[in-house]
């Protein structure tokens, strides 16, 4: 047996390959406040519920009211009514397959048994909706957006609305451009037909609400607009949880029941899932039930404006050195395009260099160009001028020799530079040279081997 301070010396050194959240430089994946009363708090609110298992939660108590706490609270968010029930998953993608199983069993129910149920999804949909889908067999119609709003095109969408739509999702915002669809609009008409409407709040659920309270004007996406039928939002972005909480809200306890798995003939324990995941520790609850209380509603306008101030001192700057916003700015999300191709991949690869993790979106043909992705949070607040400063002066610079011979190397071969993937700052570069330069029957395959390769 090893000693506990050689194991924790070589996670130290593991963690080391790791990003620092907290420094500000990371623009995606986690959701930074900068505030290290926070953060100690929800370690020690995660620690102490290591040895738990949300499977059972009459022998885990802590489970049910943790997860009861959350979705009050969700609830409260959504303006959710009496008749809104919900359940506290792992994240997102759960929360978006759980809501679209209920849809499947919604729309299975009598004469529609064996019918093979669709879901409509617009171009800028999340991919879990497709993940889910494709989990549970259902097909996926996708509808185009409007290429100057970024949102959901809700004329095209009508057209393609049949009697094998079980569900349409919507989103609030999306991810790629950060705009709210009218789900005003898809709600009335998808009502009008009998068609349950999703809103995919994963990233705006616990912020929007607190833009409304700034005075910002929001576009209606919650429960107030009849027809929405199910909402999910994770507390893990922008309620700025540990990682591995999401809520998924449903109107009526209809809906809910078609999330449950329920064994009751297994020779075993009677096992009632209301999550895809059985065992799952209650630590990231209890982390997340933690951070909400701490800061409560005061402490998240606070981060809200934060968020704001960052974003809004961002766009400025980089709309100086030639940027433009790809779409109208509604969320904490910025999806910025150059003129020149080369010179956004000359920027990315620049800044990436310089330590700054943002992304690098393809472009649609139609919709965008290549553009960068910044998912603006709080800590954002102390490294705006840093971030400008270095954005001026790659934009100064030549492109970096690496850059140069990373795509010369894809022009010969578009796969050379496969194995280095997880090993250079140019990875999204280099990911999205070669998915361009392969056609799209191949790219899923290619893909697929690509990352059996890398997990190795």
């Amino acid at each position: 047996m090893d000693s506990s301070a050689r194991i924790l010396e070589a996670l130290a050194q593991i963690k080391s390959r790791d990003i620092d959240p907290s420094e500000g430089r990371l623009f995606t994946y986690i959701y930074e406040t900068g505030i290290e009363e926070l953060r100690e708090l929800a370690r020690k609110a995660y620690s102490m519920f290591l040895e738990t298992n949300a499977l059972d939660p009459t022998v885990f108590k802590s489970a049910l009211f943790f997860e009861k706490e959350i979705v009050s609270h969700a609830k409260r968010l959504m303006n959710a009514g009496p008749d809104v029930v919900g359940t506290a998953t792992y994240g997102g993608t759960e929360s978006i397959m759980l809501a679209v199983k209920a849809a499947r069993w919604v729309y299975r129910k009598g004469s529609r048994a064996d019918w093979v149920p669709e879901v409509i999804v617009p171009l800028t949909g999340h991919p879990s909706i497709r993940k889910a889908a494709h989990y549970l067999n259902m097909r996926v119609t996708e509808v185009p957006v409007d290429p100057e709003t970024k949102k959901v095109d809700v004329e095209a969408l009508k057209e393609k609305v049949s009697t094998r739509t079980a569900l349409i999702v919507v989103s609030a915002p999306n991810f790629p451009y950060g705009t709210i669809d009218p789900v005003r609009d898809v709600a009335e008409y998808a009502a009008d037909k009998g068609v349950l409407v999703h809103v995919d709040a994963c990233v705006g659920g616990f912020i929007l609400p607190y833009f409304e309270k700034m005075g910002i004007d929001v576009p209606l996406y919650d429960f107030r607009v009849e027809g929405v039928t199910s909402i999910s939002l994770d507390a893990h972005k922008y309620g700025y949880t540990p990682k591995g909480v999401s809520v998924v809200l449903f109107k009526g306890e209809e809906l809910k029941k078609g999330t449950i798995f329920v064994d009751l003939k297994w020779p075993g324990y009677p096992l009632i899932n209301t999550t895809v995941l059985s065992s799952r520790s209650v630590a990231p609850l209890a982390g997340a039930w933690s951070v909400i209380n701490y800061l409560g509603e005061h402490g998240y306008i606070d981060l809200a404006r934060r968020v704001v101030r960052a974003r809004d001192e961002l766009l400025a700057g980089l709309r100086r050195l030639g940027f433009n916003n790809l779409a109208p700015v509604e969320s904490p999300l910025l999806s910025l395009g150059l003129d020149d191709e080369m010179e956004l991949f000359k920027y990315h690869a620049g800044m990436s260099l310089k330590g700054w993790v943002i992304g690098l979106q393809p472009k649609v043909e139609g919709v965008a160009p290549y553009n960068i992705h910044l998912t603006v949070m709080p800590v954002h607040e102390k490294v705006v001028d840093q971030y400008l400063r270095d954005s001026e002066e790659v934009m100064r610079s030549p492109p970096p020799r690496e850059l140069v011979e990373a795509l010369e190397a894809i022009e010969r071969d578009p796969l050379s530079l496969a194995e280095r993937i997880g090993e250079t700052p140019l990875d999204a570069i280099i990911i999205a040279k070669i998915l361009e330069s392969i056609p799209g029957e191949f790219a899923d395959e290619i893909a697929r081997q690509l990352t059996v390769e890398v997990f190795k």
